[in-house]
């Protein structure tokens, strides 16, 4: 919206509008309900379909005790959504795909080493089948220019704020809470996932039908998480223990190679000030 395209997005119920300004125009409806995806389709130029129905706060592990109804409704909606925008004349499509399904690496191969757009995935969760069936689906839609990005751990100001991510370990930091729980994660900010989809739905149909995207910027453990919080917001904070690093981070060659440039630690330390604040204006 902020390049001047004017967005359409599809929410579940009325209620859950977001306070967005400039607002996208809604529509009120689920994926599985035809009538509201063709009006979400009408007269569109592109898709990125990122909704996802699964447990609440959980992604791995989101299909909770209904696998057949968690598949029916994931990856029921990709193919429904798929069908309509080519019934529509919509040609290209952006599938939300993971980091997840890289879980496995070839035997002897050290897992901490970066995974590039092309290695083949080895999902070890529901939730990562889910999205490599999806890519599979963008991959095998040749009549189509559809393709899968692969954001990682996705931070920055949500609305309302509560909703971020941190936002609860942040407020324990000012507090002067020790916070225990530590891993190493890597993560990109939703402003740079908004750039690649922004890419994607605009490159040329040869360098993106069919492919996967990663989609990740920086590394980022929760002890060095605290000790910035701490440091920005000027206050003493003890810190977790030292955690592993992380497992198969991503490379983002295919993404770089079309102009996207993430915010590294600029963008980091703009998100962390904007997180410390809102915490302290109570949310």
């Amino acid at each position: 919206m902020a390049q001047g395209h004017t967005v359409r997005a599809l929410v579940r119920q009325a209620a859950q509008r977001r306070s967005l300004q400039p607002s996208p125009e809604w529509v009120v409806g689920d994926v599985a309900d035809e009538s509201a995806l063709s009006a979400l389709l009408d007269g569109v130029q592109g898709v990125v379909h990122c909704a996802f129905s699964h447990v609440p706060g959980r992604y791995r592990g989101g299909e909770g005790g209904d696998l057949r109804g968690f598949w029916r409704s994931n990856f029921g909606a990709s193919v429904r959504i798929l069908r309509l925008a080519r019934g529509a004349g919509v040609n290209r499509v952006v599938l939300m795909s993971s980091r997840a399904v890289f879980a496995g690496r070839d035997p002897g191969e050290d897992p901490t080493l970066p995974v590039a757009d092309d290695y083949p995935p080895r999902p070890d969760t529901q939730y990562g089948l889910l999205k490599l069936a999806e890519e599979q689906l963008a991959a095998a839609s040749a009549d189509m220019e559809v393709c899968a990005l692969r954001p990682t751990g996705v931070y920055g100001l949500s609305r309302p704020a509560a909703r971020s991510k941190w936002f609860d370990l942040i407020g324990e930091v000012l507090a002067g809470t020790r916070v225990t729980a530590s891993r190493t994660a890597t993560e990109v900010h939703g402003a740079d996932v908004a750039r690649a989809v922004e890419i994607l739905l605009s490159a040329p149909a040869a360098r993106i039908r069919g492919l996967a995207f990663n989609c990740s910027d920086i590394t980022l453990s929760t002890r060095e998480l605290v000790q910035r919080v701490a440091e920005l917001a000027q206050v003493s904070a003890e810190l977790p223990p030292v955690s592993a690093p992380v497992l198969n981070p991503m490379s983002c060659d295919r993404l770089r190679a079309l102009g996207w440039r993430p915010g590294g630690e600029e963008r980091l330390h703009a998100a962390l000030l904007e997180l410390i604040a809102a915490v302290r204006a109570g949310g």
